[in-house]
């Protein structure tokens, strides 16, 4: 009972690590449902998002992997409504997140972050890298 207890315990510490470093790199807390254009399609997913250049990472919250779950890249990223969450949302997701409509090729997949995160995201969707257009 005492090995389990020190597995379960060493397992959570992880996770809590592992948030703190994808956060204190820049990460923000961003709830996904990918596949929801027809409704219910598997519930929303608790995680981390993080900028990395062109691409916006996201891993589960509770996971242990060290890569992201979903890279999207920003030129593939269309948002095509901004809302709040419905009476149902309200109890699935955290207090003051809004959620976002989006498409990625033909996969339309909702983000909801809180609403600085989402304005930070919008920005970033519109920005072009830092001195591209001074390259050649």
């Amino acid at each position: 009972m005492a090995i389990l207890a020190v597995v379960v315990a060493a397992s959570l510490v992880v996770l809590y690590l592992r948030r703190r470093v994808l956060q204190r790199e820049g990460g923000f807390d961003m709830c996904m449902r990918v596949g929801s254009e027809h409704g219910w399609a598997g519930g929303w997913v608790f995680g981390i998002g993080r900028y990395r250049g062109e691409y916006l990472e996201w891993f589960r919250t509770f996971s242990f992997a060290p890569r992201p779950k979903r890279s999207f890249e920003r030129s593939e990223l269309v948002v095509s409504n901004r809302r709040t969450p419905d009476a149902e949302e309200d109890f699935e997701l955290p207090a003051g997140h809004v959620v976002l409509s989006c498409a990625v090729g033909a996969t339309s997949v909702e983000m909801s972050m809180t609403d600085a995160a989402s304005t930070a995201f919008l920005a970033w969707l519109e920005a072009a890298p830092p001195g591209g257009h001074l390259v050649r």
